[in-house]
């Protein structure tokens, strides 16, 4: 499936066409135009880490009761699920983010999306939110650069209720080191999934040796519907944490699909000043796309 074998995206009709941080006080008035966005520059080369030649480790299925409520489930307008992501914290606590090649595709965005916080075993638990709004890069949607595959949503609910009160919410942070221990990351694996379960692992994160500007982990079972799935750092105990990548990237977030462990390596963005400053426009309400 090339780029998008980790997500599968619902093509319904020609007029349904494809379509966060503690301490974020302030937000500038006005969008920024293109040529001023911040962008992403790889990091000098320096003797990170590579990761271990190690193919054993498999992520672990989880339970209606170990699900991470704050981990959602992308649903197309006809219900199919076609991606994974996380809710993020914000001042509306309406924020979710997801991979970018989840939400726009072949120039026009995926429109009419809902997700499900923690949905188990073809349970939703918390119920579901509708995406009113998306932010997706301009570098992404004018010149399909993948070091930009990340999508902010906005979404609601008719009763009111804000999904971050609801679920929980992992904080963005932003230029950490490539090469970080202990990463739980987590989403919805179409394949091989007969509980329709969440899928996590927890490992050491490194730099990619053969795409130097993600980040890159081991851990098999990673299939389409992962894209967008959250990296998190958690301390000891806790549902939500430090949000650092999530998959997607290159390729759509791993090697091509003839590589031998197509499934058990997975890429994330890095996150940078442009990933924080496209959330602060999604949580300000700048710009973005209607999401119906």
């Amino acid at each position: 499936m090339g780029r998008r074998r980790r997500t599968r995206i619902a093509f319904l009709t020609a007029a349904a066409v494809l379509a966060v941080a503690a301490g974020l006080v302030e937000y500038a008035p006005h969008v920024v135009a293109l040529a001023q966005q911040p962008k992403h520059r790889a990091a000098p080369a320096t003797a990170d880490p590579t990761p271990p030649d190690d193919w054993n480790r498999k992520g672990t299925y989880l339970g209606a009761g170990q699900a991470y409520p704050s981990v959602v489930r992308l649903l197309a307008s006809d219900s199919t699920p076609t991606c994974s992501g996380t809710v993020v914290h914000s001042p509306g606590g309406d924020i979710v983010i997801t991979a970018a090649h989840c939400v726009f595709a072949d120039g026009s965005y995926n429109t009419g999306l809902s997700v499900a916080p923690g949905t188990t075993g073809g349970s939703n638990p918390h119920g579901t939110w509708q995406v009113d709004r998306i932010w997706v890069d301009p570098h992404y949607t004018d010149n399909h650069d993948e070091d930009y595959d990340y999508a902010f949503l906005r979404v609601t609910r008719s009763d009111g209720a804000r999904i971050e009160d609801a679920v929980g919410a992992n904080t963005l942070v932003t230029n950490l080191p490539y090469h970080l221990t202990s990463v739980t990351t987590t989403g919805y694996p179409d394949d091989d999934n007969p509980g329709d379960a969440q899928l996590t692992c927890a490992m050491d994160v490194y730099r990619s040796p053969a795409q130097p500007n993600y980040r890159e982990m081991h851990c098999d079972g990673y299939t389409t519907g992962v894209s967008g799935g959250p990296w998190v750092l958690l301390k000891p105990g806790a549902r939500t944490g430090e949000l650092v990548g999530i998959v997607g990237g290159f390729n759509g977030g791993g090697p091509s699909d003839d590589d031998p462990h197509t499934n058990a390596i997975s890429y994330s963005p890095y996150f940078t000043a442009a990933t924080k400053s496209l959330l602060a426009e999604a949580v300000a309400g700048q710009g973005g796309q209607a999401g119906h």
